[in-house]
């Protein structure tokens, strides 16, 4: 820990090193997702309904962390592309659940298959053991349950 109270590795920021990672990692999906004019936020909102069908905005917005207003956006793109579909609750006609169609289905397939490339780039400098503990680690500090 530095003196500043900030957890470093050689001299380096942990939440430095995430951004920056994170961004690589984002700019990257966003290369690869750019055929099927979908970004990033597209494919995390897409591949969170596919694990979490029928989920209401407010679960999307918390599994996701996008910004509720960013949000409703990436949805309507996702709807405008027939990727996915709003359904009124029916328990609660106030909310609103949103579900991926069949059509959304193909495209998480076929954007998944686009996200492994880059994730197999850009993981190809770190062993096995150590890519797997990457994504463990992440995954930790990423929980969205807690």
């Amino acid at each position: 820990m530095s003196d500043k109270g900030v957890i470093v590795a050689d001299e380096v920021s942990v939440t430095v090193a995430l951004l920056r990672a994170a961004r690589v990692a984002a700019q990257a999906a966003d290369e690869a997702l750019a055929a099927d004019d979908v970004t990033a936020d597209h494919y995390l909102a897409l591949d969170t309904l596919i694990d979490r069908p029928g989920a209401t905005m407010a679960e999307l917005r918390d599994r996701t962390r996008i910004p509720a207003p960013t949000l409703t956006r990436v949805v309507d793109r996702l709807v405008s592309i027939a990727a996915v579909y709003r359904e009124v609750d029916a328990d609660d006609r106030r909310r609103v659940r949103v579900h991926p169609s069949t059509r959304g289905r193909q495209l998480h397939a076929r954007l998944s298959a686009a996200i492994r490339d880059v994730e197999r780039d850009w993981l190809a400098e770190l062993s096995d053991a150590r890519s797997a503990d990457l994504v463990r680690s992440l995954v930790a500090l990423g929980r969205t349950d807690i």
